[in-house]
């Protein structure tokens, strides 16, 4: 089963920000699972994998399930989503993201007014010796696309000030209308943009 969690718990853990978006944002919501909690692991080497490959398909939210795949340092980490089953989820085949190599204990599912999820946001923990750091990682959720779900931002989560809201305006603003496959994720630090809403205009600017 889920474990869904309250704010208040997501708030200990570290990933409540600011919940109040700008007064002209989307009526949307936010629903928080400890999605790791409630997995199956598929053997590595029958999925066609590396045998120290760590494979996890786990329950989401609202029927979706998020399938990750961590492999040995200095190897990438996969994840993919999918509201049409595990099967399914494997047939997809989730791109090399290079994520991380350890996730947050809890994701939070943007929910739109009526209440579907088309969007989620994870802490993914880089621990690389080249860059390693903390990100929330905004995923496009994609129902009835050829893949369930394609990155849309990266959030620096430990030096910005707000970076929990910057993930969720990223999620708002950003996710519904990317093109999974043709959009390049964005990545918000201080390599990269800062401000996320300034991002909306410019993408606003340019249709």
């Amino acid at each position: 089963m889920r474990h869904p969690i309250s704010v208040s718990l997501v708030g200990v853990l570290a990933l409540a920000g600011a919940i109040s978006a700008p007064s002209f944002a989307q009526p949307n919501d936010s629903a928080y699972v400890r999605v790791f909690d409630d997995c199956i692991h598929p053997d590595p080497v029958a999925a066609g994998y590396n045998e120290e490959a760590r494979l996890a398909d786990c329950a989401g939210y609202d029927g979706w399930t998020v399938h990750t795949w961590v492999g040995p340092m200095p190897a990438p980490t996969f994840i993919a989503y999918s509201d049409r089953g595990v099967e399914t989820q494997w047939q997809e085949g989730p791109p090399n993201l290079d994520i991380g190599h350890a996730f947050g204990d809890v994701m939070e599912w943007r929910l739109d007014a009526s209440g579907k999820p088309f969007a989620t946001i994870l802490r993914s923990i880089f621990t690389g010796f080249c860059s390693p750091g903390q990100y929330l990682t905004v995923t496009a959720l994609r129902s009835e696309g050829e893949v369930g779900g394609c990155q849309v931002a990266y959030i620096e989560a430990v030096d910005q000030a707000n970076p929990n809201q910057m993930a969720r305006d990223a999620a708002d603003y950003l996710a519904p209308d990317w093109e999974c496959g043709v959009d390049v994720p964005i990545t918000f630090d201080e390599y990269g943009e800062s401000d996320v809403m300034a991002v909306v205009e410019r993408r606003r600017a340019a249709q």
